[in-house]
């Protein structure tokens, strides 16, 4: 976690769809400041700003506007659906020493996982899991280590490990990811695979292809016209 970042803000005084298009003409773009007991502070940044807040910032930064200096989380980034420009940036003031609630990022680790090294293919089904933990103390992501992960096989979000200090919130029977198979493999090729894996995972990754290929090879002999005629002949 870092907030090592500071922006600068501007004060708007005008809000509504029409200052907000008249703001954004000027090259700015309109910014929400939501403030914990306070009235929201509607806010403006230049456009290198919001895309440097955009680009730069995981989760905390430092704001200037007027004479305060705040902590700030970055909420929702808004872009345009054609132009991909910002259009609006949402922020949350927090104190740093006190709880919040937060999702952060998984980042899965596959390099050696031996269900990838015998063919399969990892699919993500939960990209962001909801914590809770000081807002200094945020992780910028969650690493799942898939050393162990065979083919077709779950990881669900109790085997997260959490860094100290944080709390997993989200249901903890949620599947996170799975290893599974490939177009060109079926279940009867895994139980092959998943045990040169576990012994060899060099071996399994060699012996995926191979066993994808041979069922489609035996059907290509048993239809070869040549041996279909000298079978007749035999017959007669």
């Amino acid at each position: 976690m870092s907030n090592a970042h500071t922006f600068t803000a501007s004060l708007r005084t005008s809000t509504g769809g029409s200052a907000a298009r008249a703001l954004r003409a000027e090259g700015k773009v309109p910014v929400t400041l939501s403030r914990p007991g306070k009235p929201s502070a509607h806010l403006a940044f230049e456009n290198k700003f919001a895309e440097e807040l955009a680009h730069k910032v995981v989760h905390l930064c430092n704001l200037t506007f007027g004479t305060e200096t705040v902590t700030v989380l970055k909420g929702a980034v808004s872009r345009h659906c054609i132009k991909d420009n910002i259009e609006h940036i949402d922020l949350i003031q927090v104190d740093e020493k006190s709880e919040i609630k937060v999702d952060v990022n998984v980042v899965p680790d596959a390099r050696n996982c031996p269900g990838v090294k015998a063919g399969g293919i990892v699919e993500q089904r939960l990209r962001k899991v909801k914590v809770k933990c000081k807002a200094n103390a945020i992780p910028d992501s969650i690493g799942i280590n898939l050393d162990d992960v065979l083919i077709m096989q779950t990881v669900y979000a109790n085997k997260l490990t959490m860094p100290k200090g944080v709390t997993l919130l989200t249901n903890p029977k949620l599947p996170v990811l799975s290893v599974v198979i490939t177009r060109g493999m079926n279940k009867t090729d895994t139980a092959a695979t998943d045990a040169a894996a576990a012994a060899d995972p060099k071996a399994a990754a060699k012996a995926a292809p191979a066993a994808a290929g041979a069922k489609p090879a035996a059907a290509g002999k048993a239809a070869d016209p040549k041996a279909a005629a000298k079978k007749d002949d035999k017959k007669k």
